[in-house]
């Protein structure tokens, strides 16, 4: 018998489920990074790092689904997708922004963890439930400019990652 990892079987039912689809003209919603980020979701918060290695338009659809608890409509998707070209970090704290201070956010409020992206509100009045946001946004900026293996590194020495 095959045994899978979490990741692994998930993966493996979105690849069942696209085959099926395209078998009646169709095509799932998501893409199957989307897809993974939300079946290891926890139901009570949204971690930013399982959301971090997703491409910008895939890191939009995670986060309505997971922060509005709701698919984007098709009006926000539209504003959005002008700005898929932004680099990462500005296009995913736009985004996060723009959900966190949104009033459909305010009433449902799921935490954010593990974010290290420098997350501000317009209005004082909004809260924003960010857990561990990290670091200060200039050092997130160094950080960020770092090659991956001193990120790892970085990471190594903090104590966010093993190994």
């Amino acid at each position: 018998m095959t045994q899978y990892t979490d990741d692994a079987l998930a993966r493996a039912i979105y690849t069942l489920a696209d085959e099926r689809m395209q078998a009646e003209g169709k095509t799932l919603p998501y893409s199957m990074g989307v897809f993974s980020v939300m079946t290891a979701a926890a139901p009570d918060r949204v971690s930013y790092p399982a959301m971090a290695e997703l491409r910008n338009a895939d890191f939009l659809d995670a986060a309505f689904l997971l922060l509005l608890q709701r698919p984007i409509d098709d009006g926000a998707k539209e504003a959005w997708e002008k700005r898929l070209t932004l680099p990462e970090t500005e296009f995913r704290t736009a985004v996060l922004n723009s959900i966190l201070s949104s009033p459909e956010y305010q009433r449902n409020m799921i935490p954010l963890v593990g974010c290290t992206l420098p997350i501000q509100t317009q209005q004082p009045e909004v809260k924003v439930c960010v857990v561990n946001q990290g670091m200060p946004p200039r050092l997130v900026r160094i950080y960020q400019k770092l090659p991956k293996w001193m990120q790892k590194l970085a990471k190594k020495l903090a104590g966010k990652e093993e190994g």
